[in-house]
């Protein structure tokens, strides 16, 4: 037979209850998480700064792209029309001053030197019978037709690749903006003029 147990303790034990720990919080969290958290922020407002102001910089080029596509969707296009809007785009990036003088050859050259090197001569060979024809008779005969000639067919991929290329301009080096400088400083001082 078995014996009966008792669960109740003796009466000579001195027991005493249990306590549970206290709960342990989740914060304050330790600055690591914080420096963590306040550099992931830093971060993402650095990204969305850069987006925002890389879409407004891509703006007019968009605006352009898209007016050339009408232009190239109706049927009679000159190629006034195409540097009227080649000059419009330029003149949101660069000096106004210095595209307001240039036209028909010095335009041309204008806008291959803006190009990168590897796209300068493709663009002077698109566009260079439309820039000698600019301002003569041959334009008016075209134009008339209603139909576009091979010139223009090339001149219109000619802007295509400049404002795919050229705009918006790439920022000058460090190197370019001190070389640029100390060849002012020396024609200043060549010429007598104290700085």
């Amino acid at each position: 037979m078995q014996q009966p147990v008792n669960a109740l303790p003796a009466n000579g034990l001195d027991l005493k209850d249990i306590h549970v720990p206290e709960q342990i919080a989740n914060y304050p969290v330790a600055y690591g998480w914080w420096l963590l958290a306040a550099l992931i922020i830093f971060i993402i407002i650095v990204v969305i700064i850069k987006v925002r102001k890389s879409i407004k910089r891509n703006r007019v080029k968009k605006q352009a792209l898209a007016q050339l596509s009408l232009l190239e969707n109706n049927s009679p296009i000159s190629n006034s029309d195409i540097i009227a809007l080649l000059k419009w785009a330029a003149m949101h990036y660069f000096s106004r001053a210095e595209l307001a003088k240039t036209f028909g050859e010095s335009l041309q050259a204008f806008f291959t030197s803006k190009l990168p090197t590897k796209h300068q001569q493709n663009f002077a060979d698109l566009s260079e019978q439309a820039f000698k024809n600019q301002y003569q008779a041959q334009l008016k005969l075209a134009q008339d037709t209603n139909e576009p000639s091979q010139v223009d067919n090339k001149f219109l991929q000619a802007a295509k690749l400049w404002l795919t290329h050229a705009l918006p301009p790439k920022p000058l080096k460090a190197a370019k903006k001190v070389e640029s400088t100390d060849t002012f400083k020396s024609e200043n001082a060549s010429q007598g003029v104290k700085l």
